[in-house]
This record gives C-alpha cells, sequence and structure tokens, in this order.
C-alpha cells in the first residue's frame, strides 16, 4: 500500500476505536510510507488543538535492531499534553497495557537542523539533561509488524520527566547509571554502554532522518533516546528511578 491518506485514515479511526494494528494494514507498509503515516497522525493532531513537545528515538539498541532485524532508528512524536512532571498520578483507564521505560530526556537548545549532523553537533544543540520515563502501550497485541509499529507511534503515549539539570563537559553518557524502583524495592539497574547507544549518536540520527521529511529539531523541544529496562505497570504502582549524577523523576499510577 502506497496511498498515505488511506494507511493514515485507517489508524486515525484506529486510535478512537481501539484497533490500533488494522488487519488491512498489515504487511503492507514499508518503512518510509510508515513514517510519512505517522507524520500525517501528527498532523491530524495539531489541526485539532493539540501542540507537539518532541520526539522519540527508537531501537537505540543492538539488541533491540537485531530482534526486528532492521539498522534503523525510526522517530516517534511526543504530545505536550502527555508530558507530566515527576511526581504525577497517571490514569491507566485509557491506556490498557501499559508499561514504563527509565530513558534520559534531551532538551533542545538551540536548534538543530539536518542533515549530516555529527554526535558533536548534536551533542552541542543540547541545552540540559532531564531523568525521565516513556509511558508506552502494548498495542500491537502480538501482531509482529514494524513499519506497522512505527505509524502507530512505535507505542509512545507519554513521557514523565524530572527536574532539568545543564548539560556540561563532564557528561559521559557510556557510563550513566540509572536504578529504579517499584513501591520501594529495586528492579532493575543498568549502565548506559551495556544497554543503549550514545544518547548524541541517536539524536544526531534523528536530526538527519527528520531532515528527509523536511523537518528539524526545534529548541525547547525534548526528545527521549531509549530504554534503560522496560516493566509493565499497574494501578497502585509507584515507581521511582534514579539518574546517577542527574536526579530522580517519579509516578505512581491509579485506575
Amino acid at each position: 500500500m502506497t496511498d498515505i491518506t488511506a494507511a493514515a485514515d485507517m489508524i486515525w479511526g484506529g486510535i478512537h476505536t481501539g484497533n490500533w494494528f488494522p488487519e488491512a494494514l498489515q504487511g503492507k507498509l514499508e518503512l518510509d510510507a510508515a513514517l510519512r503515516v505517522q507524520l500525517d497522525i501528527l498532523g491530524r493532531k495539531v489541526a485539532g488543538g493539540a501542540t507537539q513537545g518532541g520526539w522519540k528515538i527508537g531501537l537505540t539498541s543492538e539488541r533491540v535492531r537485531a530482534r526486528y532485524g532492521t539498522e534503523a532508528r525510526p522517530f516517534g512524536h511526543l504530545m505536550a499534553g502527555d508530558m507530566y512532571a515527576t511526581g504525577a498520578e497517571v490514569s491507566l483507564a485509557r491506556f490498557p497495557h501499559a508499561a514504563i521505560e527509565p530513558e534520559l530526556c534531551l532538551v533542545i537548545g538551540q536548534t538543530l537542523q539536518g542533515g549530516g549532523i555529527t554526535p558533536q553537533q548534536a551533542r552541542a544543540a543540547v541545552r540540559g539533561l532531564c531523568p525521565g520515563y516513556e509511558l508506552n502501550q502494548d498495542r500491537a497485541r502480538g501482531v509482529k509488524d514494524f513499519p506497522l509499529a512505527v505509524a502507530d507511534n512505535l507505542s509512545q503515549w507519554g513521557i514523565v520527566t524530572g527536574e532539568e539539570v545543564p548539560l556540561d563537559d563532564a557528561f559521559d553518557p557510556a557510563g550513566l547509571r540509572v536504578t529504579l524502583a517499584r513501591d520501594g524495592e529495586q528492579v532493575s539497574e543498568a549502565i548506559g554502554r551495556d544497554v543503549i547507544d550514545d544518547h548524541f549518536l541517536s539524536l544526531s540520527i534523528l536530526a538527519n532522518t527528520l531532515a528527509d521529511y523536511g523537518l528539524r529539531l526545534e529548541a525547547g523541544m525534548r526528545v527521549i533516546t531509549g530504554s534503560f529496562s522496560k516493566h509493565e505497570v499497574a494501578a497502585g504502582q509507584s515507581w521511582e528511578a534514579e539518574f546517577h549524577g542527574i536526579g530522580k523523576v517519579r509516578v505512581s499510577f491509579k485506575d
């Protein structure tokens, strides 16, 4: 299928009915078309009065790329209305099959226009860092279709961020250690070099990919750069992640 509008119509309808992976689209999209469908959906959200708040970078580890059989690092979009501050209590009523992923959030300080952006140039455009979570949702429910997952915004439905700290020259993303606790009990610990690509390499790839679609990273946007771990969540739980040397971020969930 190459009719971007028709594919976007199906997904847009599915957003409102819970049929996020329409059978008619399964196996029909290539990656480029899937990204264009996703951008069509983003345009519809903005036309309806919503504001974009940033981007996510997908598949930012060799392990995940190997699982999907691709070297691609596709983007997803973040909406400002789905961004929460640390300490938020988030309702799961609209988001069945929810999960949480501790992720570093980069705050863009100056507009970054690809292509040809290097990791060093990407780092220079970052104003600050926030400890964060991606909130996502298993909308595929067993359907294994990577391009369709990209069109569906890579399971994205929100982020939670802690206090922003300035990015300084001493920050070493490879050595960033993240610990995660649920209801006061530690459930994971990871170090950047073991689980995730260099964040500024990923940011440069994002900037250059967006340029292929006539887009750029705007100053003030927030970008989440990939998961340190992933966990299903349930109502009544409280979660706290510490990004050592940066800060903590907390969230709890209700029905």
